[in-house]
């Protein structure tokens, strides 16, 4: 039986890590969420693989049945955390109604130098 849950996860290639307040470093993901359920659904989007690793944007979205949309993610750690260049983070939906409905995408952080 296929989840009906997809998600793609797309890296902002015009900006690697960037510096923001509080000395954060922050990176900017295209997410596309794709609800191929015949009803709605309500999910959290999480991020793990660093300390410290949070989501800047809002963590839930609504989508309604056979529904996609695509939203931005700016995600965050605090300073020293990580190691420069490449960090593997992951980033999960699940559907609040219904943990056992969820998906994971591997990407990748990227700490300046």
């Amino acid at each position: 039986m296929r989840k009906p849950l997809k998600l793609d996860v797309i890296r902002d290639r015009g900006s690697l890590g960037r510096e923001v307040e509080n000395d954060m470093i922050e990176n900017v993901y295209r997410l596309q969420i794709m609800n191929t359920a015949e009803t709605p659904h309500r999910y959290t989007i999480k991020v793990s693989g660093i300390d410290t690793i949070t989501l800047a944007t809002p963590v839930e979205v609504a989508l309604q049945g056979a529904d996609a949309r695509t939203m931005p993610a700016r995600i965050r750690i605090s300073p020293g955390q990580g190691r420069p260049g490449s960090n593997p983070i992951a980033i999960t939906l699940v559907a609040i109604d219904d943990e056992r409905l969820q998906v994971q995408e591997n990407a990748v952080f990227f700490v300046p130098r």
